[in-house]
């Protein structure tokens, strides 16, 4: 599932908007300070994930019987952000729809492949990267 996020095509196979934007994303580890929200809608934009935020923004009403059952609508996933350690990002960027933050050692399948489709956007901070490769080689 890793390995997914680094390929072009999955991500894009995947339904997320990736037209302009150069995959992997890597961030320098100053992004991991980052504590307002706005500030890290201002930088996604910039890297061209403009369209990808308007997707996900858009919630429909389920088809089914989850309606009643407390599971009214279905929103999209957006980009997975992740980070080597949280010096005020989660807060940050946890209000933005779609969007998920994860330090490198939490992360597991269903993060990285939501269901079970493999080839999520993701956005990676070099503290991250060098954690990865530290922990599993590389």
């Amino acid at each position: 599932a890793i390995s997914a996020t680094f390929n072009r095509d999955m991500v894009a196979n995947r339904g997320h908007e990736v037209d302009c934007v150069s995959i992997p994303i890597i961030f320098e580890n100053k992004f991991e300070s980052i504590g307002k929200t706005k500030d890290v809608v201002k930088i996604l934009k910039a890297v061209g994930l403009e369209k990808e935020l308007k997707r996900c923004e858009e919630k429909k009403v389920r088809a089914g019987r989850g309606k009643m059952r407390g599971r009214r609508y279905i929103k999209k996933k957006g980009p997975l952000i992740v980070i080597g350690e949280d010096k005020g990002i989660v807060n940050a960027a946890k209000n933005i729809a779609g969007v998920d933050v994860y330090r490198v050692d939490e992360l597991n399948v269903r993060t990285l492949a939501p269901g079970a489709h493999p080839g999520r956007l993701t956005v990676w901070t070099k503290s991250a990267i060098e954690t990865l490769i530290k922990n599993f080689g590389g």
